[in-house]
């Protein structure tokens, strides 16, 4: 089984995915603050701020006319994870002073409800080598607890669908992050538990391969010197 230095994986997928169904749910019900509420409240359980701030920013929008009354309070619950600016942006909307628009600078791709500003996908494009580890690692231990479970004798339509939506995602945050790290990462170690890539797996494998790199080899500049293997090493490992 893959490890990742989460310290319940179990716990950590069960956070993830009632977070996913409240942000479904949430686009059908845009002002539930019921919803809002439990969707920052799992968010608080996962090591990301971007899940947070993404719920934070769907709420102050589909909530708007309740903020002045329940803003402050929210805001205290979560300051311990916001940066400073980011804490501040949401003030102003508590304050009146500003608020919140179908597109903001606050919006993360985790937001359902708000459009994240060009300012903040190019903030987000900045993606760090780190960042691009810590999504492979949690992918790759969502997508094979999912398997083990299926293996288990769980809901097989259920699960399914929940594989789909974990793969969508992660396909989504690879070409909004232009994360040919992660990507290539998740490749390898799930093509070593022979998994069946679909046509979505290769078609955004080929967007990458199609991309310049500036090296013939993606060197990560870690203690070990590890290089990620190429594309042919890739497909010599499935072909074993």
């Amino acid at each position: 089984m893959y490890s990742v230095t989460t310290p319940s994986r179990k716990t950590h997928l069960k956070h993830w995915l009632h977070y996913r169904l409240n942000s479904r749910r949430i686009l059908s019900q845009p002002s539930n603050i019921d919803l809002h509420t439990s969707r920052i409240v799992t968010a608080l359980e996962l090591d990301e701020v971007e899940p947070l701030q993404g719920a934070l920013t769907d709420m102050f929008y589909g909530c708007w006319y309740d903020v002045p009354f329940f803003g402050q309070r929210i805001l205290q619950q979560v300051e311990h994870k916001l940066n400073a600016k980011t804490l501040a942006g949401f003030q102003r909307c508590v304050d009146s002073v500003d608020y919140m628009f179908s597109i903001s600078e606050l919006a993360t791709r985790w937001s359902v409800l708000v459009m994240p500003s060009m300012h903040a996908y190019q903030h987000q494009l900045r993606i760090s080598i780190d960042d691009s580890r810590a999504v492979a690692h949690q992918t790759i231990a969502i997508l094979l607890d999912l398997l083990e479970e299926l293996e288990e004798g769980a809901d097989e339509d259920e699960i399914q669908a929940e594989i789909k939506a974990v793969e969508q995602e992660f396909f989504t945050h690879c070409v909004t992050c232009d994360d040919r790290m992660a990507f290539f990462i998740v490749w390898w170690e799930l093509a070593k538990k022979k998994w069946a890539f679909h046509e979505g797996w290769r078609v955004c494998r080929q967007r990458f391969e199609k991309q310049p790199l500036i090296n013939e080899q993606m060197q990560l500049p870690s203690s070990d010197h590890q290089v990620l293997p190429t594309a042919k090493s890739f497909d010599s490992v499935q072909a074993q």
